[in-house]
């Protein structure tokens, strides 16, 4: 959402969710909650550009 508004958090959503998978398949059973990892960022999600602060 604060990427979306253009402000930069420093937080790769591609490499985070690519290492959740990776912890998920160490921790076998082990529940893992949040619905971006099922569902995919929003079709409408957009990087915004950045903003002075």
């Amino acid at each position: 959402m604060l990427e979306a508004q253009g402000m930069k958090t420093g937080i790769d959503i591609d490499k985070l969710l690519a290492i959740r998978e990776t912890i998920a398949g160490w921790l076998p059973g082990e529940p893992f909650t949040g619905a971006i990892a099922r569902a995919g960022l929003p079709k409408t999600f957009a990087r915004g550009e950045p903003v002075a602060a």
